[in-house]
């Protein structure tokens, strides 16, 4: 430090008289200032003050036996790393437990236990507090945000908290009405079909959907999507029957 600031003003001819010598040094911890001989600790704090008082860190003054130093000690917290993390369609809906190996930039790796709590979508992050990289000046660890990547299902469709399925029922049951099986995620359930339903009509299946991660007695439905079978090839005498129905209904 030459006593030089970057506006042309020179700090020796002003503080020439009561500093005899100045050192500066930029060392690992922080930054050391050294002034021989005696000094005015209102006018050095004053002068200084701003500089050394941040918001990130705290100020140390500490003195000896021909002078006095500042020590400017920086606590920050370590940065968040940033991962995915792929989970099946059933993993996702009812929670589980995952154990991930974690690598460092010394190609060493460790394993971490992972909560995935019950009903996470999509896309949404599970942070892992303190599993992050370390701090500088003593300051805590950042944090490990995983990103959820949900595999799809086969039979499900999700949205948000709502299934869809889609289930085929014969043509004589969508016209005189009946019943039909249907799966979820709890177990097969029997679904009473109205007379005359409409291919493409749905079903609401309350509370057999996916829960909600923050109240997990919270649940969202099922919807039951009719899909009106249709046959291929018919008996003759079946043929005959449908053809006096159309003339019947025309």
């Amino acid at each position: 430090f030459d006593g030089n600031f970057s506006d042309g003003f020179n700090a020796s001819d002003f503080y020439g008289n009561h500093f005899h010598e100045q050192t500066f040094h930029d060392g690992s911890n922080g930054f050391h200032f050294h002034f021989s001989g005696n000094a005015d600790d209102d006018m050095f704090d004053d002068l200084f003050g701003s500089f050394f008082h941040g918001s990130t860190g705290s100020t140390k003054k500490t003195y000896t036996n021909d002078g006095f130093s500042f020590h400017n000690n920086y606590n920050e917290k370590g940065a968040d790393a940033h991962a995915d993390i792929h989970i099946s369609f059933d993993d996702a809906v009812f929670g589980c437990d995952k154990v991930l190996q974690i690598k460092t930039d010394n190609s060493t790796s460790s394993s971490l236990k992972v909560h995935i709590p019950a009903g996470i979508d999509e896309g949404q992050s599970i942070r892992l507090k303190g599993k992050g990289m370390p701090g500088t000046g003593g300051g805590e660890p950042g944090d490990i945000l995983l990103k959820v990547t949900i595999d799809p299902d086969r039979q499900y469709e999700r949205k948000g908290m709502d299934l869809y399925t889609t289930v085929s029922i014969p043509y004589t049951t969508a016209v005189f009405g009946g019943e039909a099986k249907v799966d979820t995620l709890y177990g097969s359930v029997v679904c009473k079909i109205p007379e005359g339903t409409q291919s493409g009509s749905k079903i609401r299946l309350k509370g057999k959907g996916v829960p909600s991660v923050k109240q997990p007695s919270v649940h969202g439905d099922e919807y039951v999507v009719i899909q009106i079978q249709v046959p291929k090839s018919l008996r003759p005498e079946a043929k005959q029957k449908l053809r006096e129905y159309e003339k019947l209904a025309s």
